[in-house]
């Protein structure tokens, strides 16, 4: 579900499209608890923000290669890798509610820590798996819904250090943080996995993952004006769900599931159908990938703030289902370049959804909204993984490439048509 930032003015974007009380204080108080110009895009709080995203991205960008490992080391089929790369999404999926609703409470630096410690621990231990059997399957669980809290927590904090008119460039900067971990970490793991094992690789891992749980003990924390505390307050905010079942951010909600849907198949499928080929080491797609989706977050990280969210999700659906199509033609010597064009569209398609879906929506909700846009993601991806997995056992890679292809580009129907505000 990641270029180096992204974002230091999301949430107050929000806020400023609101109408309850506290959305006109958001960015005057924010600015103001941690002395940063409110028009700003970098401070260092929300460096550290990022610090705290591309430690933690380099151990769950290794997981990439989980599909190689246990292609290599237990010559697993398609369908079981598709089952173990699925649970972990599953998990965080299925934790969603929870965990949305634990970052509303207030705080968010506790549950980045806490998430980040677990998901460290259960790295570590994926070195003593040797088998495809039920305690990799419960350590991908354990992997899914601590992955769940750090990443959620860390682009809800950011849409609290955010002003307000770069959203969509804000989620972009705070997702290439971890872009940049998703080449570096594969690059890294690759040799040592070849030279040292994979048990090394799985415990460097997770220790990535825990000094990411020691950089968030220094992050600071904007303070908000108080949430609404009379009847009337209180009736004035959308409830969680009020916001979710709005039919444009539905619309935003199910090209997050196929967005989810066609990343899960990229990252999990290209490899086994590249080693099946003939292929010896697949990080030329890791590598594709991050340059360009880095490049895109830096250098057109404005593009959905300045040429329309709507426009920008359309033609990079349209790029995202090419891609995924022309994969079915992949041959070893062209991992860089399928990786590069996933990158681009991956690059352009994510924030401008993400800020579609995050549209007028206040504090208050913003950790629920966050949790069930990457719920869809992870819905999206875990369940077109798992089905894919026994279609390429049967049907061979191509068709699931194809598929993919057909899924994204039916998406574009669901496209919001419109800005979404707030509704009661």
């Amino acid at each position: 579900m990641a270029g180096f930032a992204r974002g230091l003015r999301i949430g107050a974007g929000w806020g400023a499209a609101l109408t309850v009380p506290e959305s006109s204080r958001s960015d005057a108080t924010t600015a103001a608890a941690l002395s940063v110009d409110s028009e700003r895009l970098l401070s260092w709080p929300f460096v550290l923000v990022l610090g705290v995203q591309f430690c933690f991205g380099l151990s769950y960008s290794t997981f990439f290669l989980l599909p190689k490992f246990l292609a290599q080391q237990f010559h697993a089929k398609a369908d079981a890798i598709g089952a173990v790369a699925a649970t972990a999404l599953l998990a965080s999926v299925l934790a969603a509610p929870w965990t949305g609703a634990w970052l509303d409470r207030g705080s968010r630096r506790p549950f980045i820590g806490y998430g980040a410690l677990v998901n460290g621990l259960s790295g570590c231990a994926f070195s003593l798996v040797h088998a495809v059997s039920w305690p990799i399957f419960a350590l991908r669980v354990v992997h899914g819904v601590s992955y769940a809290l750090v990443f959620n927590g860390v682009v809800t904090l950011a849409a609290d250090l955010a002003p307000a008119k770069k959203l969509g460039q804000a989620i972009g900067l705070c997702g290439a943080a971890s872009i940049v971990s998703n080449a570096v970490a594969p690059a890294i793991a690759e040799p040592i996995a070849e030279s040292h094992g994979w048990g090394w690789v799985f415990l460097l891992a997770g220790s990535a993952a825990l000094f990411s749980a020691l950089l968030a003990l220094g992050i600071r924390e904007p303070k908000h004006a108080p949430l609404p505390v009379s009847d009337a307050e209180r009736r004035a905010l959308p409830s969680a769900f009020a916001l979710l079942r709005q039919p444009q951010r539905i619309g935003a909600f199910l090209c997050s599931a196929a967005n989810g849907a066609a990343f899960g198949a990229m990252f999990t499928f290209t490899q086994p159908f590249a080693l099946a080929q003939g292929a010896s080491k697949v990080r030329g797609f890791f590598l594709g990938y991050t340059l360009i989706a880095l490049g895109v977050r830096l250098f057109l990280g404005g593009a959905a703030d300045a040429w329309g969210r709507r426009r920008v999700a359309f033609s990079a659906l349209i790029l995202y289902g090419s891609v995924a199509s022309l994969t079915s033609l992949l041959r070893p010597n062209l991992l860089f370049a399928v990786g590069a064009g996933l990158g681009l569209a991956h690059g352009l398609l994510y924030p401008s959804l993400n800020a579609l879906a995050a549209e007028g929506v206040p504090r208050a909700r913003r950790g629920a909204l966050m949790s069930y846009f990457f719920g869809c993601f992870g819905a999206g991806s875990a369940l077109w993984v798992l089905g894919l997995g026994v279609i390429a056992k049967c049907y061979g890679y191509p068709v699931v490439f194809l598929a993919t292809g057909l899924l994204v580009w039916s998406a574009i129907a669901f496209l919001p048509k419109k800005a979404l505000g707030l509704s009661a």
